[in-house]
């Protein structure tokens, strides 16, 4: 058993060396199951959730939230660059990479989601 998955870390790995690991976005894109780069080179928890946010003081259409597997919540404005990276890549970069590839802006924090024990972001629909 212990080789089957060492055969599959390595397989993984050997995919990860082959493709760019990273995925330049913006933020209103297609950001659920990555993790993002931040301005540090640090990495955010998986994205759950984009929530386009209609009620902003500036207008629909103009600004994100993007809530995250450790219950944080980033607001960005829209086309705001973003990096995102699957999880499984992660394994394959060292810390100098992703400050290559780190953004040169990011949003503001806005709280967490998961302190009302509601256990979804605000807005995601389950039902």
């Amino acid at each position: 058993m212990a080789d089957t998955d060492a055969r599959r870390r390595w397989r993984e790995h050997q995919l990860a060396q082959r493709r760019d690991p990273f995925r330049p976005d913006v933020a209103q894109g297609d950001l659920e199951g990555f993790t993002l780069v931040r301005p540090d080179g640090s990495v955010t928890a998986e994205v759950v959730h984009v929530q386009w946010r209609d009620d902003h003081p500036a207008g629909p259409d103009t600004h994100v939230t993007v809530s995250f597997a450790d219950g944080s919540n980033v607001q960005f404005a829209f086309d705001t660059p973003v990096v995102a990276v699957r999880a499984a890549d992660l394994r394959t970069l060292d810390r100098d990479q992703l400050c290559r590839a780190a953004p040169s802006g990011w949003g503001a924090d806005v709280g967490r989601w998961d302190v009302t024990g509601e256990g979804e972001p605000p807005g995601l629909d389950v039902t």
